[in-house]
């Protein structure tokens, strides 16, 4: 995560997602959210003004613009340029909604020190979670910078992942073919985790959630499919 996105559009997508995940899949204990932030501040870069009209979003529709007090409450953290604060802020959000939130690497990430990152986050890993990876652009294959996520290291999260959990990735997709884009980055999730992919995409950020658990899956694939629903501009795609 970068200060240039702190409360757009597309983090009101994530957010009211994995809100209406937890809220449909009671037997989640809690939400493990790892921001790997990149300690870039919004300071001295230009914001999009266009993602960080919420009031717009609402208009048009998009992803988790109906989550009105989800809506209120980025508003007021785009203000903050501290990406520590603004995790501050996204906590408090889900603790007023009741919902028992863990920030697991929530220090800086750098690509030097991808291992030892990784390393704490397993030192406390959690059951029967929702475990969300939020890299600033998403995931790679090989020669990354502290934007991405590698493959290999998702792999690493669904060793260690119990049955009861859900594994969640962000990914930004830049202009082209999307579809194509989200193909080729499932058939690769699941030939390195040996899993089944679900993907939640406005055809610019696309969701992969991923359980080892085929029961919870079909439930997983129920809730994604009702919340695709509820916005016209959303695909829900691999969802049986």
């Amino acid at each position: 995560m970068s200060g240039r996105c702190f409360g757009d559009t597309r983090d009101l997508f994530k957010f009211d997602l994995v809100r209406h995940m937890m809220k449909s899949l009671p037997d989640l204990a809690g939400f493990t959210f790892v921001p790997m932030l990149t300690g870039t501040e919004a300071n001295g870069h230009r914001k999009n003004g266009a993602k960080k009209d919420l009031e717009q979003a609402y208009r048009t529709g998009k992803a988790g613009s109906q989550n009105q007090k989800l809506r209120e409450h980025l508003a007021r953290l785009q203000e903050i340029d501290n990406d520590l604060e603004y995790i501050n802020g996204i906590s408090t959000y889900f603790d007023k909604e009741m919902i028992l939130i863990d920030i697991s690497g929530g220090q800086r990430f750098t690509n030097n020190e991808r291992i030892s990152y990784f390393r704490s986050v397993f030192g406390k890993f959690p059951k029967n979670s929702l475990i969300f990876i939020d890299p600033d652009t998403g995931l790679k294959d090989e020669s990354p910078d502290c934007k991405h996520l590698l493959y290999s290291e998702i792999k690493m999260v669904c060793d260690r992942m119990d049955t009861g959990s859900i594994l969640m990735l962000y990914q930004h997709f830049p202009r082209g073919k999307y579809e194509d884009a989200i193909r080729e980055t499932s058939t690769r999730l699941e030939q390195c985790t040996g899993l089944n992919t679900a993907v939640v995409t406005d055809n610019e950020t696309a969701f992969f959630i991923l359980t080892k658990n085929q029961k919870l899956e079909d439930r997983l694939n129920n809730s994604l499919e009702c919340y695709a629903d509820t916005y016209p501009a959303l695909q829900c795609m691999n969802c049986a």
